[in-house]
């Protein structure tokens, strides 16, 4: 009876560290990983970092200057929202300023997120027009 409940114990906290989140964080530069956004305050929209995408709208910045961007995968940003992922790439204009290019359902686009604060858990950014 020792023995089952002994292993019983410790079948439970071999999966409860199996589901623990794990994120490898380049100290150099925070952007690097993966964004699920989370919430919005006023024009700021905040993300969360994750190790994988959400059906919802993410990001996945790669130190190489790729990304890949889940969005919506088409016209229509009435629920229930159907999302698909799209390569592009991004480039650091100064400190605060980033360039993404990439596809959507319609072609490609091109936009600036202005990133207010980013540390090992939390993105906000604002998105502007891109100038180009």
């Amino acid at each position: 009876m020792r023995r089952i409940l002994l292993i019983l114990i410790l079948c439970g906290i071999f999966f409860t560290n199996c589901e623990s989140e794990h994120f490898e964080i380049d100290t150099n530069n925070l952007l690097i990983g993966t964004w699920v956004r989370s919430d919005f305050n006023d024009q700021t929209t905040i993300y969360k970092r994750d190790d994988k995408f959400t059906d919802n709208y993410c990001y996945n910045f790669k130190s190489d200057g790729t990304l890949i961007e889940r969005q919506n995968s088409g016209f229509c940003g009435t629920p229930p929202i159907s999302y698909a992922d799209y390569s592009g790439i991004w480039e650091i204009l100064n400190d605060t300023l980033i360039r993404v290019k990439v596809g959507y359902w319609g072609g490609k686009m091109s936009y600036r997120l202005d990133i207010e604060s980013v540390d090992q858990t939390t993105l906000k950014v604002v998105v502007l027009r891109d100038s180009e």
